[in-house]
């Protein structure tokens, strides 16, 4: 593997500027089984699931057209450096993509920036979530094209969060549900998927992105990173599979920009899951999944149909760990205790800097991937998945900006109190980053 454009960042600046997606995990369910025990399970249901591949092609990429097809991937895009815009660009993508293999038609982008300044689930720059996107826009009644929404709101920039957002925007597609890809099911299952819907969205582990020019990312050197579902830090475009010397690949649409990686893509291994490494090349086995698709007022389908083998249909997210194990299984008591202390600091911190005065910052501890409390949004407000903020809006930014370490830390801040100058501002929600 080369060295890739992002070579003479040091890893915390890259970590910093582009990896902040947070997987969803609102309704993860406890872990009732011990590590042990879940590594046993998950390799020998895997293994039932790994042992044939022989009616499926040894290569298949959607990059190259498919006969009876239109073109199914659209252009690479470039995402801004401190910008974590990934999910806005994979949901759009997916989106457009299933569209096309559906109605085998050149694909039709979709309007990125209608997520980043309308989807309140999610969060513009301080990054969002495939799951979350595809269950607002279907709330939304659809998502516009790019081309129309951009006739409204003119600017090259997709992921410009400062864009203004038209309620009355033409809607093309939208999305009544997904299909989440079992982790459970492998490799099969998301080759399955791939071939038979389209490319796929993953939450995957992208630390190596950083040298990355060429070649394929092996598995060995790109576990999950120990925290399980917590380690997912950027959101990515399965689009095919394929071999080379002799190691068996995925291949990945990023939106870095073509001169990132092959042309703006890059190359997991495709290693047989194991007891080893249950969640795939940089654990993209842990969150893996399609939309449904219809155009707006076309009449009900039936959604479930469009669930490929190895898929679960759900209409919003939920994490079952039976299907999709590991969000809560890599916790110990120790390192939360350690979390606990560093988030409460850096968010004390943070927020104290913003105000200039003492602020009061009430934390909870939470397992890593637990559902935390669900704020429900009222006026214009986010809908947050973990604390409320009673300040001022400099207070607020400071704690959104805190809520990246708290969410890669699984702990809940309860409430941010600062007093002074106007008094409180109550009733302002800001979200935890999953």
């Amino acid at each position: 593997m080369a060295m890739g454009r992002f070579a003479d960042l040091s890893e915390e600046e890259f970590v910093k500027t582009h990896l902040k997606y947070r997987p969803s995990a609102r309704k993860v369910s406890t872990v009732k089984t011990d590590i042990a025990t879940m590594h046993a399970s998950r390799a020998a249901a895997l293994g039932e699931y790994e042992e044939n591949y022989d009616d499926l092609p040894a290569e298949f990429r959607w990059t190259d057209k498919q006969p009876g097809f239109g073109r199914v991937v659209g252009p690479v895009h470039n995402q801004q450096d401190i910008c974590a815009s990934c999910w806005a660009f994979v949901s759009a993508d997916s989106i457009a993509g299933r569209w096309a293999v559906m109605n085998k038609e050149d694909i039709e982008e979709m309007s990125v920036k209608q997520l980043m300044v309308c989807d309140h689930q999610d969060n513009g720059c301080n990054t969002g979530n495939m799951y979350t996107a595809y269950d607002w826009i279907g709330e939304n009644g659809g998502l516009a094209t790019r081309e129309a929404y951009d006739a409204i709101v003119p600017g090259p920039v997709q992921d410009d969060e400062t864009a203004a957002c038209v309620e009355d925007a033409p809607l093309k597609l939208t999305t009544p549900g997904m299909c989440d890809l079992k982790m459970t099911a492998g490799n099969r299952a998301l080759m399955i998927a791939i071939k038979e819907a389209g490319p796929v969205a993953i939450g995957i582990n992208a630390n190596n992105l950083q040298f990355y020019e060429s070649g394929i990312i092996d598995a060995d050197s790109c576990p999950p990173a120990g925290r399980g579902i917590q380690s997912i830090n950027h959101a990515a475009l399965v689009v095919g599979w394929g071999e080379e010397g002799g190691k068996r690949y995925w291949l990945v649409k990023n939106s870095y920009g073509t001169d990132f990686g092959e042309h703006g893509y890059f190359k997991l291994e495709r290693d047989t899951p194991s007891a080893d490494n249950l969640f795939g090349t940089c654990g993209l086995l842990f969150e893996s999944v399609y939309p449904v698709v219809t155009q707006v007022g076309d009449p009900a389908i039936d959604a479930e149909a469009q669930c490929s083998e190895g898929s679960v249909f759900k209409k919003d997210y939920y994490r079952n760990e039976d299907d999709n194990p590991g969000a809560t299984a890599y916790a110990s008591a120790a390192a939360m205790a350690e979390a606990d202390a560093a988030v409460a600091a850096a968010a004390a911190a943070a927020a104290a800097a913003s105000l200039g005065r003492d602020v009061d910052v009430k934390i909870a501890n939470a397992e890593l991937g637990a559902a935390p409390k669900n704020e429900e949004r009222t006026g214009h407000q986010q809908r947050g998945f973990g604390f409320v903020v009673d300040a001022s809006p400099g207070a607020v930014a400071a704690v959104k900006a805190a809520s990246l370490l708290v969410a890669a830390a699984g702990v809940a801040v309860i409430a941010v109190d600062a007093v002074g100058g106007g008094g409180k501002r109550r009733g302002e929600k800001a979200p935890i980053m999953r």
